[in-house]
């Protein structure tokens, strides 16, 4: 009677053990991953504004902490590559600075800077796409590599909130700039 009640105790034990292997393997799998990861976060906008009219806003240091989320201050020159600058963040109560260094430049078309800092590394993208004279596509790159390996293994949890920053940095500006803008000349080409 008894060995009737654990005849099927060899399949339990297989899938039980099948079980556990795949948890196991699964998190091997991501901590290998994690080693040496990094996270991409991407977002874009339209910007009813030409590309002169949005440019100050990305490249001058006094704007930038009034569209891009999380700085509170940017000093040092940006517009030269290979210059240094001071980035000063805040996110909750804490504070960091970063050391950032202009690595691409093309002047109302694209910016890149790589961010070195305590608690991450971050390569920066903003890239101006004019659509038309008064329109331009904003396309804003992050990608972000957490120094410490425990941060890199668990960014998933994070990640929909540097996501959310990056699109609350878009929005604020296009608000920014579609509020100072200069009124655009738009050349009339319908016949009289």
């Amino acid at each position: 009677m008894t060995k009737d009640r654990y005849r099927d105790w060899g399949l339990y034990h297989k899938a039980v053990a099948a079980i556990v292997m795949a948890l196991v393997l699964s998190v091997v799998v991501r901590a290998v991953m994690a080693i040496d990861s990094a996270y991409q976060i991407q977002n874009e906008i339209v910007i009813e504004a030409s590309t002169a009219d949005v440019w100050p806003w990305v490249i001058e240091n006094d704007k930038r902490p009034n569209w891009q989320g999380e700085i509170l201050r940017v000093n040092g020159v940006s517009t030269e590559v290979g210059r240094n600058r001071l980035v000063y963040w805040k996110r909750d109560y804490k504070r960091w600075r970063s050391y950032e260094t202009t690595t691409a430049l093309v002047v109302e078309r694209l910016f890149k800077s790589e961010h070195d800092s305590d608690t991450d590394r971050r390569w920066w993208q903003i890239e101006l796409v004019p659509e038309s004279l008064c329109r331009t596509r904003v396309v804003l790159t992050e990608i972000i590599q957490p120094t410490a390996y425990e941060d890199r293994f668990w960014f998933f949890r994070v990640k929909a909130e540097r996501q959310q920053r990056l699109e609350n940095s878009v929005k604020a500006l296009k608000r920014w700039v579609e509020r100072i803008k200069a009124p655009c000349a738009v050349e009339d080409n319908q016949p009289s």
